[in-house]
């Protein structure tokens, strides 16, 4: 089989020639990355990730995020970014990556462009990646297959209370996940989000920082939005894989934000145990309550 005409397309704008079946292939300028989206679906989903991948690429430093060579922005989309190559490991370049994730985690310059992108894909990507100064997303992102909701929000206490966790919890709709809500709603969300120093300002996230979406000191996959720079700390707790070197080297640039930085990333770590329990069920529900109950238990200690 051929390579996909869309594909094609965003290789002959660069005058290169791709060989290869993909979804990875080879030119003379090196490997890429190509995926083409055959539903409405997969569009909506592609359309997200090339936005993320274009805010990110506004201040993350070389090698962090995967370059986007092209994007066609269409009921069949196409998306060809660099291929971030993982055989070398995560290993002894923890350090560099949590260095790298804390300069992307600054605002970007209020007049840049999708940036770290070729010509071939600004103009798509300029309409869909623009920065406000608020928390969310010009587009909907997804975080797995949920779909995100990146209303823009003045309040990150607001954004993150009512656009990831409670929405979650919405969806999920189950009694017991209601009720241990309303608990940690009501007494640790206000404590962990509503006097945090210094004070979050939005800034391009991964929302999606797990394992699986690390190869080296590269990122890609991304379920992105402006928001506080730590939520992208949260997915790092859930599976482990990354080494007391990349926190130190991480806040080596921004230091833990205060008071309860301990229970604010885990407050951060919630969103995806219920996104989860929302894709799969099971024990991931479980867990998501204990941690509530954990939450809401710590809160009253704090507060008598």
């Amino acid at each position: 089989m051929g390579i996909h005409p869309s594909l094609a397309s965003i290789f002959s704008a660069h005058g290169l020639e791709p060989s290869g079946s993909g979804p990875v292939f080879r030119t003379a300028n090196g490997e890429y990355y190509g995926k083409v989206a055959r539903s409405r679906r997969a569009a909506d989903q592609m359309r997200g990730e090339a936005a993320s991948l274009a805010a990110m690429l506004r201040t993350a430093p070389p090698g962090l995020v995967p370059r986007v060579l092209g994007y066609v922005d269409a009921d069949v989309g196409a998306l060809v970014t660099e291929y971030a190559d993982g055989r070398g490991g995560r290993g002894g370049r923890q350090a560099a990556l949590g260095r790298a994730l804390a300069e992307m985690h600054c605002p970007p310059p209020s007049e840049a462009g999708a940036g770290g992108g070729e010509a071939v894909a600004q103009n798509a990507l300029d309409k869909i990646t623009a920065y406000t100064g608020k928390f969310g997303f010009p587009v909907p992102t997804h975080c797995g297959v949920t779909e995100q909701d990146n209303t823009w929000t003045e309040s990150w206490e607001e954004f993150f209370r009512d656009r990831r966790l409670g929405d979650l919890v919405r969806r999920i709709g189950e009694a017991r996940v209601n009720k241990a809500w309303g608990r940690c709603k009501e007494r640790a969300v206000p404590l962990l989000l509503g006097n945090i120093t210094p004070p979050p300002v939005p800034v391009p996230l991964h929302g999606d920082l797990w394992p699986g979406n690390v190869a080296g000191a590269t990122i890609y996959d991304p379920a992105g939005y402006y928001g506080h720079g730590e939520a992208d700390l949260g997915m790092t707790r859930m599976f482990g894989g990354f080494s007391q070197a990349f926190y130190d080297a991480y806040h080596s640039i921004h230091p833990q934000s205060q008071p309860h930085y301990d229970q604010r990333i885990r407050l951060y770590e919630l969103y995806h145990h219920l996104n989860h329990a929302l894709m799969f069920g099971g024990g991931y529900t479980g867990g998501a309550v204990r941690i509530m109950d954990e939450l809401a238990d710590w809160a009253e200690g704090v507060r008598s």
